[in-house]
């Protein structure tokens, strides 16, 4: 596997990393630096897109960088032979691509999570398109319950042959948009722990992180197949399993069920307002 300390560019999400370019300019050091939404629709906004950054000879960011746990989670490497305009403008074509469903959204493509997940997605090299980039290096993230010793970098080599271009080459497939779906339910597991492992101190303490990751998808997944589709109640369902138990739903003569034969009309609420209607009952009894 190519090193990335072969990396000639650091490429940073803004988003991430606030005051990312007051950083830089901090360090004293040279550099060649293109904020990739200038010169587009989204200009001001230039400190919180992606961030391209090619050090100039003299410069340790890229080898603090690869010491530097902290700044992975916010950040890529990148190695091009190509100038940083050329490297740039190539990147550009990414930030709006269309679906193919006929949509278009930002694609954060400097977040490490979300180029993860979207790079993997593409069965080759030869269909991702990476232009004049010949190496991209993004760790492969980690959930905080899984184990830190073993992170592991991923490398997307771009085609030696230089595929032309066309505007098709930066739509997303049923691939991408099913990959960046994942990053988002990804991040939502990630938030739903952090507030489970407050409100719940000991509800992990003693389990492996894989059966951490399956009591957090199971619970989700019940809580989808519910119905229920917004953050706030999967929030709420989740926080039920962990307080009654997974099946709080289905149990007899669970709390659940109990405020069910109160009135029969919270059984004729539909699944969002249902939950919603629960949580109150339950914080009601608690009080």
């Amino acid at each position: 596997m190519t090193n990335p300390s072969i990396a000639n560019y650091l490429l940073i999400d803004g988003a991430l990393r606030p005051e990312a370019l007051v950083g830089l300019y901090q360090r004293h050091e040279m550099f060649e630096i293109d904020p990739l939404y200038l010169g587009t629709r989204w200009k001001d906004l230039y400190d919180l897109g992606p961030i391209l950054v090619k050090p100039l000879p003299g410069s340790t960011l890229l080898s603090d960088w690869l010491v530097d746990e902290a700044l992975w989670a916010d950040s890529t490497l990148i190695f091009s032979e190509a100038p940083i305009q050329d490297v740039a403008n190539h990147l550009r074509r990414f930030i709006s691509p269309p679906d193919c469903n006929g949509g278009s959204g930002l694609l954060r493509f400097a977040d490490p999570l979300v180029a993860h997940f979207w790079l993997s997605s593409y069965s080759g090299f030869d269909d991702m398109h990476l232009g004049p980039i010949q190496h991209w290096w993004v760790v492969k993230p980690k959930q905080i319950w899984e184990p830190r010793s073993q992170l592991h970098w991923q490398t997307f080599s771009g085609s030696a042959t230089g595929l032309q271009w066309d505007n098709h080459c930066a739509q997303l497939a049923n691939e991408q948009i099913s990959a960046l779906e994942q990053a988002q339910y990804w991040r939502f597991l990630g938030r739903v722990h952090a507030r489970i492992s407050k409100r719940n101190p000991s509800l992990f303490l003693g389990m492996s992180s894989l059966q951490i990751t399956e009591w957090l998808n199971t619970s989700v997944t019940a809580g989808l197949d519910w119905g229920l589709f917004t953050e706030r109640g999967l929030v709420i369902w989740v926080e039920a399993c962990a307080d009654d138990g997974q099946d709080f739903a289905t149990r007899p003569n669970s709390l659940y069920q109990n405020w069910l034969t109160l009135d029969r009309a919270n059984a004729r609420l539909s699944p969002e307002p249902r939950i919603e209607a629960f949580d109150a009952h339950r914080y009601a009894q608690k009080g």
